[in-house]
């Protein structure tokens, strides 16, 4: 019945469209980006994309609607790390034949000592593909001869079995680019939608007809790694095609987009995703011995939870999907993913009458959930949402060092989709009742040499729990509480208890042993002691991304210095309380001299709020280094 209308969508492509600037022909080179040496919106960096473009059409195959997506991308090497970028990989969607690649041509310009360009084509067996997992594929090639001043380029064509699955266009990328552009080729009959991610201007040009839409932008810096990012798919610069109707000549409308509910009803059919709920684990002897001594629901959870936690190993990825082979083999073989660890602990919940329920997740790395755009792929992970009374359990019991009551980092402040045959709904997922928390003590001695000794004690409860666990059974622990710089404190020894009791702070017992700096008859001892601060994070200029900490976060230190016969106290920094604007965080000192041989200390710096948009940077950064020069006054001794 379709048919005419999909014939109607074979049309030819136009790489040079309305509105679009003139670019070079694939194998023809400009004296310019020869001559090209820096980027003056991103100087210094390794290597400059000069310019990219796609063009999306639909088409057929057979009766298969297809996508096509043609892409061109052209690359002047800066410095010698910028060569490595002509080792391309290129991952698609393999499963079932849904996502290909094809027609990769490449070419290589390279300026001799005789001023003349040569030109080198990259040969067309020269492409490899293999198979990543059970659902992704890649194909890598090699451009040849690419060095330092080298402008090299390639294309190649993406297809789709989908007709509305039109891949996100990212203008921005680790690189800076000089211009990229996207030309949405769409028939009259389709309409869809866009939404930009961007802070700097997009150019958008439509003219309703068969040529579609246009998108370009120019002069786009790279985005890199920042302290305190979530990740860059939310701040990556570029723009989403959502395609919502097809209008037929002559016939009904027909919608495309689908919903949430929709999306849950096929979840629950599928077969590596509600099918894997309904398997029947069955417990080991150790399982059913722990949950004949529970005397409440409570207590089961607990039981089982910490049992999966235990028993299963995680392979390392987040999936939404249960593993090709299903949880029974991952339960046989003691190791899967993620979805393979949570299903088989829901399946063990349900077993003991447990309400408990998928939950799709985005960790903070994936970036953050639209609920008003329904799509699968928004997410990145399953974890497992449990339901007893009033209270709801959020829980991942991949993560060894999690306890079922904390809320994992990663998914601390986010939203999550709970997948169930009668209510799926929206989770908020949070808890501010569990923070970051860690209380030290510290008594130090000094000798009459400078010489320093003593003895600390920290207490760290909920996320700095879960962390400072993870650092101990990594043999990490010890390097992390010695502490550089203006003193030199070795940790001689550490004694950790609780480890195993998860309802109560990580106990660490310490020995230490250092000197700290002098300056002729003075010495200068600092006071954030063991807290785990390093050089202020805020100091860029500018900053692209959102700064999330992740949780919310309390440190406190209380310190005391116990003086040989010779030594006085010249100077102590002030005693204080500093806040940001909104009070969202809080930095307060208290310094005493309790005895002539004695002097004490607090110090402690609490974050009540979670997040900072980019526009807050400026304040924060403000704060911030206000903070580290207070950090970095020092206790001044006088030794007689």
């Amino acid at each position: 019945m379709r048919k005419p209308l999909l014939l109607f969508l074979l049309f030819a492509i136009s790489l040079y469209g309305f509105g679009q600037k003139k670019l070079p022909k694939l194998g023809h080179y400009t004296d310019e980006e020869m001559a090209f040496t820096d980027c003056s919106f991103d100087p210094g960096s390794d290597i400059v994309c000069l310019f990219e473009e796609s063009v999306v059409q639909f088409n057929l195959n057979g009766s298969t609607p297809m996508l096509e997506t043609y892409i061109r991308k052209r690359f002047k090497v800066l410095k010698t790390p910028g060569v490595e970028s002509a080792n391309v990989k290129l991952s698609y969607y393999s499963k079932d034949g849904f996502e290909d690649i094809s027609g990769v041509e490449g070419y290589v310009y390279n300026l001799g000592s005789d001023g003349k360009v040569t030109t080198s084509k990259m040969k067309n067996n020269e492409t490899f593909r293999k198979k990543i997992d059970g659902e992704y594929s890649e194909l890598s090639f090699a451009l040849p001869e690419v060095k330092v001043g080298s402008v090299f380029e390639y294309k190649y064509r993406v297809y789709r079995r989908t007709i509305g699955g039109i891949a996100p266009w990212r203008f921005q990328h680790e690189y800076p680019t000089l211009y990229s552009c996207c030309h949405l080729m769409i028939p009259e009959y389709f309409d869809f939608t866009y939404s930009a991610v961007r802070r700097q201007p997009m150019e958008v040009k439509a003219d309703g007809s068969v040529n579609g839409s246009f998108y370009s932008m120019s002069d786009i810096p790279g985005i890199h790694d920042e302290p305190y990012m979530a990740g860059t798919n939310d701040f990556i610069q570029r723009v989403d095609f959502h395609l919502t109707r097809i209008n037929p000549p002559g016939q009904s409308p027909i919608l495309v987009g689908t919903t949430w509910d929709n999306i849950s009803k096929q979840l629950q059919e599928n077969n590596y995703f509600g099918q894997q709920l309904h398997r029947n684990i069955k417990g080991t002897d150790s399982l059913k011995t722990a949950l004949a001594t529970c005397h409440t629901q409570l207590d089961k959870l607990i039981a089982i939870y910490q049992f999966v936690q235990q028993y299963m190993a995680w392979n390392g990825d987040n999936e939404i999907f249960s593993s090709d082979a299903g949880i029974k083999d991952a339960w046989d073989k003691k190791q899967g993913n993620c979805a393979d660890i949570n299903m088989i602990l829901i399946d063990l919940l349900k077993d003991n009458d447990i309400d408990a329920y998928p939950i799709l997740v985005s960790t903070r790395d994936h970036g953050s959930v639209q609920k008003s755009y329904p799509n699968l792929m928004q997410f990145n992970a399953t974890m497992a949402v449990a339901k007893l009374d009033s209270t709801v359990y959020v829980m991942n019991a991949s993560d060894k060092y999690n306890p079922y009551d904390l809320v994992p980092y990663d998914v601390q402040y986010t939203y999550g989709f709970i997948v169930d045959r009668k209510n799926s709904d929206w989770l908020t997922i949070y808890d501010n009742r569990k923070k970051e928390k860690s209380f030290i003590t510290v008594s130090l001695n000094l000798d009459k040499e400078g010489k320093l000794s003593g003895i600390g004690r920290a207490a760290y409860s909920d996320y700095a729990r879960n962390m400072r666990l993870n650092d101990y059974r990594k043999k990490q622990l010890k390097d992390r509480l010695t502490l550089k710089g203006d003193i030199n404190l070795n940790i001689d020894s550490l004694i950790v208890q609780n480890e195993n009791l998860w309802q109560k702070p990580l106990d660490v017992q310490i020995n230490c042993s250092g000197k700290a700096k002098t300056s002729g008859k003075y010495t200068l001892i600092p006071y954030d002691l063991f807290m785990g601060l390093e050089d202020n994070p805020f100091t860029a200029d500018k900053r692209q991304t959102n700064i999330n900490f992740g949780y919310l976060q309390d440190v406190q230190v209380t310190g005391y210095i116990n003086l040989p016969e010779g030594y006085t106290v010249e100077s102590l920094p002030k005693s204080m309380k500093m806040q940001m604007s909104d009070s969202s965080i809080l930095f307060k000192r208290i310094f005493q001299q309790s005895s002539a041989t004695q002097l004490a200390f607090q110090l402690r710096i609490q974050h009540l709020r979670p997040e900072y948009a980019t526009v807050e940077y400026e304040d924060l950064k403000a704060y911030y280094k206000k903070m580290y020069e207070l950090l970095n006054e020092r206790i001044v001794l006088k030794k007689m």
